[in-house]
């Protein structure tokens, strides 16, 4: 890259592909210099499946992102999400060089380099190692180790694993447009840093991202990410669950983007003290083969897609009872924080919040892409 001071991310979804360029101000942070957003076809529930159509979708983002600030990109961080990234949590110890002078920092390090020699299977790579908490001898449980008293250091380190060849494909498809990619993260985690703010940072919370192909639930710590899981249940499933209903009901085929406007209009799984909207569309009847109108009504599709969102409920509820009780209690204080263009599905908040028993709500500045 021409520039050194521009910072280039790649975020590939199931619908589109986005990329974009900050610029590190003197304080180490990063402005927002540019963001291209291009649909993109060939990626499945975050799988890669015709790498021709993503390169050129990225080979497009990248091109006009590169003309409007008048540089050269090259290489570029990347995010990615799917079922095939998980979580896995790891215990070990050191035992302490000097009891008598207390744990230093040697020590702790001497614990992230037993970390580091943990290997992954073998059709899996480690995207990231969290310590989760310390522990000096059993029974004393610190944030900070380092000038506590004892003979054992113990942790806890959540591991982010990532399947291979997912994460292969994508370093293709970069390579393709001649693009290396310099690491990449899961989604899940990036997602967290861009909605939360720096006071829910300091707490446990629960962030939902509901996207065009996967959902991501994760748990964040002060230490980071705690658990984690991804579904196959995103906006384009919601769009699929209009198009059988209609189909199945009307006798009328619609089209995709048809199901997602009507989503976008009338769609709901909360109908309670709401009043009645509906919509006309337009179809092609599957007897006579001629074009046909019907009017939908935002009560009839409320189950239809109450049916779908209850994979993400249920994932939700399995992460929930994984984290660690204290943990909870501070997600029960501060809520669910929604994020993605499916979490503005209407009555979303209140169908979570009556399910999970904890509030759900839209961060404060979602991610609609």
């Amino acid at each position: 890259m021409e520039k050194k001071n521009y910072t280039v991310a790649v975020d590939l979804g199931c619908s589109s592909v986005v990329v974009a360029v900050g610029e590190k101000t003197p304080e180490g942070l990063l402005d927002v210099a540019c963001v291209v957003t291009k649909p993109v076809e060939g990626v499945n529930a975050g799988r890669i499946e015709n790498i021709e159509l993503v390169s050129r979708a990225i080979r497009e983002a990248v091109s006009e992102a590169e003309e409007q600030l008048g540089i050269r990109i090259t290489e570029a961080y990347a995010g990615i999400s799917g079922d095939f990234v998980r979580c896995a949590r790891h215990m070990d110890h050191v035992f302490v060089y000097d009891p008598q002078n207390g744990v230093n920092q040697k020590d702790v390090d001497a614990l992230f380099d037993r970390m580091r020699n943990v290997q992954a299977p073998d059709d899996e790579t480690i995207m990231d190692r969290v310590p989760q908490n310390y522990v000096v001898d059993d029974n004393q449980e610190v944030k900070n180790p380092v000038g506590s008293f004892g003979k054992k250091l113990s942790s806890t380190f959540n591991f982010i694993l990532c399947l291979k060849t997912p994460m292969q494909r994508l370093d293709m498809a970069l390579k393709r447009v001649g693009i290396k990619m310099l690491s990449v993260t899961s989604n899940a985690i990036a997602t967290a840093e861009a909605v939360l703010l720096p006071d829910e940072k300091e707490e446990g919370v629960a962030v939902v991202d509901i996207g065009g192909g996967t959902s991501d639930i994760a748990v964040l710590s002060l230490n980071g990410i705690v658990c984690k899981s991804s579904v196959k249940m995103a906006g384009n499933k919601m769009n699929a669950a209009i198009v059988r209903y209609v189909r199945s009901t009307y006798n009328v085929l619609i089209g995709d983007s048809t199901a997602d406007r009507v989503k976008r209009e009338i769609g709901t799984v909360w109908t309670e003290g709401q009043p009645e909207k509906t919509v006309e569309v337009k179809g092609r009847n599957l007897v006579t083969g001629l074009p046909q109108k019907i009017t939908l009504s935002s009560y009839e599709l409320e189950m239809p897609l109450r049916i779908e969102v209850e994979r993400i409920i249920t994932a939700l509820q399995s992460v929930m009872e994984q984290t660690p009780p204290e943990l909870v209690a501070d997600i029960e204080k501060n809520g669910l924080l929604m994020t993605g263009g499916g979490a503005m599905l209407d009555g979303l908040d209140k169908l979570i919040t009556s399910r999970v028993r904890i509030r759900a709500h839209l961060a404060e500045n979602p991610i609609e892409a």
